[in-house]
């Protein structure tokens, strides 16, 4: 069965290889992979350093409809009809991630995932029902020192 999503796809993986361009050789890849069916796809960002948080963006099979997640999974969901307007935000996302402004809150009975895209634009994500007995925060770092 054919891709539905391949443009889409195709435009987001040379995105991300336009991002990790100039970056040490093996500092990080870019992985894609389809869902069943092959409905879905998912294309990530993972560093080899593992206190920097990899990236991704899953495709949904109903447009519109794009996530993206960082860390350990922290989702932002996306409605924007107009893709190249979500390409946009998921560069800025995803050039922050990289630098290493982005952060996870393990609380009690959540987590809260935050990514800094600069001063004034803060995106974040909470997600309840996942207890932990000893709250914790990561920060993470970036993929490269000299990105901070």
């Amino acid at each position: 069965m054919a891709n539905p999503h391949g443009e889409r796809e195709s435009r987001l993986v040379a995105l991300f290889d336009h991002l990790l361009k100039g970056m040490p050789c093996g500092t990080a890849w870019v992985e894609c992979r389809r869902g069943e069916n092959y409905i879905d796809s998912i294309i990530s960002v993972k560093p080899s350093n593992a206190r920097s948080a990899a990236f991704w963006v899953h495709i949904a099979e109903v447009w519109p409809g794009i996530d993206v997640s960082f860390g350990s999974g922290t989702t932002i969901r996306f409605n924007d009809r107009n893709f190249d307007t979500i390409v946009g935000l998921v560069r800025q996302l995803a050039s922050a991630v990289i630098a290493g402004r982005c952060d996870e809150r393990f609380g009690f009975l959540g987590i809260r995932g935050a990514i800094r895209v600069d001063a004034e634009n803060l995106y974040y994500s909470i997600d309840f029902f996942h207890p932990r007995l000893v709250p914790k925060t990561v920060c993470y770092v970036p993929y490269v020192e000299s990105l901070t």
